[in-house]
């Protein structure tokens, strides 16, 4: 007999409190990864984190990538936001308390498009708010452009990066719903919800010097500046958290976003243990209750560990950053199943100069957010 959830909690994978067929964007497995996970999301996609990487780059240097703007020039802007402050943000203790960020602004676009982005770096208690830090360096749309210290940076609209069967996760998820476990959904033929599709990256290659130390903690966040409190209004470190625990679009998504990594395991870990306890029952695992613990220590605090220098390897919990060739749906998958369930290998071709990452695809093709009826209504 499957566990039940608290009365009136959505909770991902066995949401068993409404009828699916409300929420396309469950059924249809377009939010995964990070992409339109929140009301806040849906409404503006430059506020929307969709994934982050941390991977080696020449020398003693690490890449930085973290994109929005999920189905880019379709479903949202190609742009990004001139009052959202975009931020690598880094605990070079390996905890979960900020000591440093780094901070990306652009202004407005010009007629085509064009933006100018500002990287700056604050250390200390001046990265847990504000705008302020050091200069390192400032460059346009679609230019490589040198960092102080001997780093690079660059941003534009690319190939989205991430791949996944939502197709099969969405299945998956209805039939957990009712109490079935039926991992053969996931097939040798995957779909992939995301080809052909483009996303908006901001890309950083800075020395390993900057973490502060060899073993550090990071995510990425974005605030909106000039608003008051500086709310932020999105975060992410493991790129899978939202679509297999959180469910559709909706407050329990927005207020994981406006939280911090500290706050993690004691808000959100009870919702982690109900997902993976009802996986393990179904399947009949021998112990439960242990399964689930040990889904909550992998994914929560919902940060990225990093070696800089060390070779990257995605793994909630016990990995080394994440690359962009890793299978992160696969693996995050397979851990709350407890066993090997969804990996396919990265459909991507290496691309071996910085940023790393794909042309955009200029092909023809309806909005993901129309497609699955996300798009939001506008007031009469």
């Amino acid at each position: 007999m499957a566990l039940e959830p608290p009365p009136g909690v959505t909770i991902g994978l066995i949401d068993q409190t409404k009828d699916h067929r409300a929420f396309p964007i469950e059924r249809t497995g377009t939010a995964v990864s990070h992409h339109f996970d929140s009301p806040t999301a849906l409404e503006d996609g430059r506020l929307n984190l969709s994934d982050l990487y941390a991977f080696p780059g020449p020398g003693d240097t690490t890449n930085l990538i973290l994109t929005v703007n999920p189905d880019a020039g379709r479903s949202s802007p190609a742009t990004l936001r001139p009052d959202a402050q975009y931020e690598f943000v880094i605990a070079s203790d390996g905890g979960t308390i900020e000591d440093r960020a780094i901070r990306m602004r652009a202004d407005g676009p010009d007629q085509n498009g064009r933006q100018r982005m500002v990287v700056r770096l604050a250390v200390g208690p001046e990265s847990r708010h504000g705008v302020d830090g050091r200069d390192l360096g400032s460059g346009c749309t679609d230019e490589t452009f040198a960092l102080a210290g001997g780093g690079s940076a660059w941003f534009g609209v690319v190939s989205d990066p991430f791949w996944g069967d939502g197709f099969a996760l969405a299945g998956f998820a209805d039939r957990l719903a009712a109490g079935e476990y039926r991992p053969d959904l996931f097939t040798a033929s995957p779909a992939n919800v995301f080809d052909a599709r483009n996303v908006t990256a901001i890309a950083l290659q800075i020395p390993n010097a900057t973490f502060g130390s060899d073993r550090v903690s990071i995510w990425a966040r974005i605030r909106l500046v000039g608003h008051g409190q500086e709310p932020q209004v999105s975060r992410m470190g493991n790129p899978m958290l939202r679509p297999l625990f959180f469910g559709a679009p909706g407050p329990d998504s927005e207020e994981l976003n406006a939280g911090a990594p500290t706050d993690d395991v004691r808000l959100h870990g009870a919702r982690l243990r109900v997902v993976a306890e009802n996986i393990a029952v179904l399947q009949g695992l021998a112990d439960p209750v242990g399964h689930a613990s040990s889904v909550i220590e992998a994914f929560l605090p919902d940060v990225l560990t990093l070696r800089p220098g060390s070779p990257a390897r995605y793994e909630p919990g016990t990995g080394n950053g994440r690359g962009l060739h890793d299978d992160a749906f696969g693996i995050a998958l397979s851990i709350l199943n407890g066993s090997p369930l969804g990996g396919t290998p990265s459909p991507h071709p290496a691309v071996f100069a910085f940023p790393h990452l794909a042309p955009a695809d200029r092909s023809e093709l309806p909005s993901l957010l129309d497609m699955f009826g996300l798009r939001p209504q506008r007031p009469a």
